[in-house]
């Protein structure tokens, strides 16, 4: 009677280990968009039982792209694809301790898509804006990786949203040291009914400002907010600022700037250039990828990342 009980068990254990859902409730690492395109953001999540304290954090490995990839304290592990990363199907590990496990890994799929190749104009740098840049990358490097600031959905930045299709992510540069390309989309704030073109410039989602940029050479008055995980949203052109210093806590909605013409847009016409930037944790990863597509992409994601 025992023999047949174990067997029995045993059989019941079987069937269920070739259970997809058995299978992942043991496994480590979920990929919660496997198909993502180009410019997108890939987003994985490793379940809390396999999570460490933060200084021996397991990682992700994505094959072919050949970097790992850290969680945030909940687990959460952001990637920004870049417009220009090749399309196809990618292998993501899940490695811990230094070892992969030979068992738990995603099969990702990158989307290919189309983006604009108009050329820009050639900028020459100057010391001024070379000073510019050093701040910026300081103010990415000292991000905030292993908190995540947001709780809920993402919102757009102007109300109503209008892109200048002229002006969207993937611009080529023409010789000179501007940029790889246009790292953004512009988007248009002139009201055809009143000519004016001052609107209130809304955060996003919560989180710190990690920079109140004055009378910037090309991106003229600017903020920058750190959601958290290695995001940030970027706001430049603005006429004025309703954030007062570095530190501070915005909330998701909250008008942190008046657009306006300022830096290049003084001889672009006014716009809000609205970015976002994701960074890992090594500073390696450095991906500019389409805004309003994040956006669109993370609200549909954000319920399974609770």
């Amino acid at each position: 009677m025992k023999n047949g009980t174990g067997i029995l068990i045993f059989f019941v254990l079987f069937i269920l280990s070739a259970s997809p859902a058995f299978t992942q409730s043991f496994r480590a690492l979920q990929v919660l968009n496997p198909k993502v395109e180009q410019g997108g953001v890939l987003m994985f999540k490793i379940a809390p039982q396999y999570m460490p304290p933060a200084k021996s954090a397991p990682s992700i490995f994505i094959q072919k792209l050949n970097q790992n990839y850290y969680p945030n304290k909940e687990g959460e592990v952001f990637i920004g694809i870049s417009i220009d990363t090749k399309p196809g199907k990618y292998i993501a590990e899940y490695w811990s301790n230094g070892q992969r496990d030979s068992w738990d890994y995603e099969e990702v799929e990158v989307i290919g898509k189309i983006f604009p190749t108009r050329t820009r104009v050639p900028f020459v740098p100057n010391n001024k804006w070379g000073r510019e840049r050093e701040v910026l990358r300081n103010t990415f490097d000292t991000g905030y990786f292993y908190e995540r600031f947001f709780k809920d959905k993402f919102i757009k930045p102007l109300d109503p949203i209008v892109i200048d299709q002229n002006r969207t992510i993937g611009d080529i540069t023409a010789r000179g040291s501007f940029g790889t390309g246009h790292e953004g989309v512009d988007l248009i704030t002139l009201n055809p009914k009143t000519k004016r073109h001052q609107q209130p410039v809304k955060a996003i989602n919560s989180g710190i400002v990690a920079l109140v940029a004055k009378n910037y050479s090309t991106d003229g008055n600017m903020v920058i907010i750190d959601h958290g995980s290695g995001i940030f949203s970027i706001y430049m052109h603005l006429s004025g600022f309703r954030v007062k210093k570095v530190g501070d806590w915005v909330k998701k909605g909250e008008i942190i700037g008046i657009s306006g013409d300022t830096g290049s847009a003084k001889r672009g016409g006014p716009h809000l250039h609205f970015a976002i930037k994701i960074r890992d944790i090594q500073r390696i990863q450095d991906v500019y990828v389409d805004p309003l597509r994040f956006i669109d992409i993370m609200n549909q994601y954000l319920d399974g990342l609770e």
